[in-house]
Parts: structure tokens; sequence; C-alpha cells
């Protein structure tokens, strides 16, 4: 069982049949919604990455942990940023290269940036709820993948920007 606060923020990993898939939710005990959902090659790979880099942090915590199905909390200060992260790698080809960026953001190197990640998680869940509903009776989440889509997009030039301008090696 588990125990949800007010605002809690939720990265699980399920296995499925054709392989992995990341799913972060937001919610408390009586509201809980899947925002966004990444699968793919390289989920538990990704999942694994974040996970551990939140651990070194003390910011993800197991909540249940099973054969297929993996959850961990996230300190509700980083939830957000673990969000708009997910948007940011995306679609995205050199993981590598936003994983190190993803750890040196929380070992505080990029002053400010933290702040930024939650605004564009908060533009990307409010310009999903101004777009009209699909026909699609496919499970709904709560980003657009239109919206989630650009702002990756957007993200990744910004963060490329960022990282230019901070020059850490």
């Amino acid at each position: 069982m588990i125990v949800i606060s007010e605002s809690t923020y939720y990265l699980i990993l399920k296995k499925r049949s054709g392989g992995y898939e990341i799913l972060y939710n937001i919610g408390s005990e009586s509201n809980i919604m899947t925002v966004l959902r990444l699968k793919g090659k390289n989920a538990g790979k990704i999942f694994n990455e974040i996970v551990g880099t939140l651990a070194k942090q003390g910011a993800a915590i197991p909540s249940s942990v099973s054969e297929y199905e993996q959850i961990y909390s996230v300190r509700d200060d980083l939830g957000p940023v673990v969000g708009a992260y997910l948007i940011l790698i995306r679609r995205a080809r050199n993981l590598e290269k936003w994983s190190r960026f993803f750890r040196l953001l929380l070992d505080g190197h990029y002053v400010g940036v933290a702040k930024s990640f939650s605004d564009f998680l908060e533009i990307a869940i409010e310009l999903s709820k101004s777009l009209p509903e699909s026909g699609s009776s496919r499970r709904k989440y709560t980003l657009s993948p239109i919206v989630v889509d650009a702002l990756s997009s957007a993200l990744k030039q910004f963060v490329d920007r960022i990282i230019k301008s901070y020059k850490i090696n």
C-alpha cells in the first residue's frame, strides 16, 4: 500500500511485454493523475539514472518495488524538475548529455534553472488543458503529446544555451 501526502510526485517503472514504461504521476490520496508516459528501449536505463541521481540527493524514496513495478516518491521540491526533465529527454538522441546535465542541475551547478524547469512543467500542463480533447478512446494523460513534443524541443535549446553559458566541464 502506498501512503500519499497532499501534492506528491511519483516516478513509476512498469515492466510490460514489449519492454519498460515510465509513468510520472502527481497527486494526493484522493486524486492521482498520470501526467506523462515514456516508453522505449532506454526506459529502464532512464528510470534507473533518474532514481539514482535523486537518491544521492535524498529525494527518491521507494514506495513499492516488485518484479513488475517500481514506484518511487520524489521529494516535492524536485518533483516538477523531474517532470520537466522527462519532457526534455522525450525523443532525445544523446541521453548521456542530458543525464549529465540533470546530475549537475541537482548538484546545484545551474543556479535558477530548477525553478525554470518547474515553470516549464506548469506551462506544459496549462497548455495541455487549453487544447481541445481528441476523440480518441485511448488512455488520457494530462500532458498533450503535441505540447510535450513542442516543449521538448524548446527545452533542449534552452538547456543547450544554459550549458554553454555556464561552461562547466
